[in-house]
């Protein structure tokens, strides 16, 4: 397998940091313009008169137009270079915000996070291949946990700002915002992602072995299922806690951006501490640790009582943060490694594509479970709680039956 070492070293990508970086930068904003919707939800929801089902679909026809693009994806994908797939994807992904931030109606809103969707979705599992392709496996757990810490960034830097930004302008502009922060991350990419040709011989455009290849065999499966299983022990919790802390736990918005600030700075730091733990101890013991461990803060969340102080309700969210998005990085590093690399960029299109319909569920479900009262709090967050926590046990014993083999 290749290392960065051995790449053609084309102008400043020479070590692995940088690589990891200018990747942790386009995944930063493309997972900025998916979070940021979870705590504008009140926005929305006064704006354009909805109710919380309404609001669901919104973050639903994002994730399910990525998974439908991914899937569709998933059987070309491999027949491209991996730097042309990137930077094509990531110019679609900065056009479908760009939409965001003109958008006036539901209906309107609802077709630009459809656009951003397709692409966003599609772009993220091209720089998971790349970081399979590049990186051995030795060390891929710490390439990992420096992209996921995108994430961190996303909480601690793009969100917040991103909620400063809706208080004042109003947000559309949050993602105007989000758009100039891309153009240079562009260029960035364009000038210096290292090129990966395409391993492939060249095939009928109606050909469709690559994706069936990649659908027929039940170990890719197995893994694909796992990873589904550790998004919705998450997402059925996530994209309900900013407007449940707002509604019914009395924060303000300037007290909801904490969430994401002190929960993005830990979890910026324990992300490259996963990174390490799991190429040091194993993949697998560090998963079944952190899934154990982020069953307690699951179940806190979603049972605060509404007398808590607030310094101890961002506590536990911090800590939620830390550890579910914790489990994702020894997770990740397995589902690479569960795959040869001829069909990785499929592979990760197929579970990128089902990570966005996890993601789709985890939203729909918690809107169809929520109960929006006349005062405006919300009721049956408890059983939400249980179904993450239903998850990720399943996840856990999914986790003993995907096959490394990369």
């Amino acid at each position: 397998m290749e290392s960065v070492a051995s790449l053609p070293k084309t102008k400043i990508v020479r070590h692995e940091l940088f690589l990891i970086l200018l990747l942790a930068s386009i995944q930063f904003t493309n997972i900025m313009d998916f979070m940021i919707m979870f705590p504008l939800q009140d926005y929305f929801l006064k704006q354009f008169q909805i109710d919380t089902a309404m609001f669901s679909l919104v973050l639903s026809s994002y994730s399910f137009a990525a998974a439908i693009a991914a899937l569709i994806g998933a059987n070309f994908i491999d027949r491209f270079n991996r730097k042309s797939a990137a930077i094509f994807l990531y110019i679609g992904f900065l056009v479908g915000t760009a939409l965001c931030a003109v958008a006036h109606t539901y209906s309107f809103l609802l077709f630009a996070r459809i656009i951003a969707g397709i692409f966003g979705g599609m772009v993220s599992g091209v720089i998971l291949s790349i970081i399979g392709d590049v990186f051995p496996i030795e060390k891929r757990g710490k390439a990992m946990g420096g992209v996921m810490g995108a994430f961190s960034a996303a909480s601690v830097l793009g969100v917040p700002s991103g909620i400063r930004i809706a208080m004042s302008y109003g947000w559309n502009y949050t993602f105007a915002f989000i758009v100039l922060l891309g153009l240079p991350i562009l260029a960035l990419a364009i000038l210096y992602l290292p090129s990966l040709p395409s391993k492939m011989e060249k095939q009928k455009v109606a050909d469709f072995s690559q994706l069936i290849s990649v659908l027929s065999k039940r170990d890719h499966l197995v893994a694909l299922a796992f990873f589904m299983s550790v998004i919705l022990g998450g997402f059925t919790v996530v994209t309900s806690i900013a407007v449940f802390m707002e509604r019914n736990m009395g924060f303000s918005k300037t007290q909801v951006s904490h969430i994401y600030e002190i929960g993005g700075i830990c979890t910026f730091v324990s992300s490259w501490i996963v990174g390490f733990l799991s190429d040091k101890f194993g993949k697998h013991k560090v998963f079944l640790i952190l899934v154990l461990l982020a069953l307690f803060p699951i179940l806190a969340i979603t049972h605060l009582p509404k007398d808590l102080p607030v310094y101890m309700a961002l506590g536990v969210t911090t800590v939620f943060m830390v550890l579910v998005s914790g489990r994702v990085i020894p997770s990740m590093a397995m589902l690479t490694s569960a795959i040869r690399p001829e069909v990785r960029g499929s592979f990760m299109s197929v579970n990128s594509s089902l990570q966005s319909v996890a993601t789709g569920i985890g939203a729909l479900l918690a809107g169809a479970i929520l109960i929006q009262l006349p005062n405006g709090t919300f009721e049956r967050f408890d059983v939400v709680g249980y179904f993450a926590v239903g998850f990720n046990l399943l996840a856990l014993y999914l986790s003993r039956k995907v096959k490394i083999v990369s």
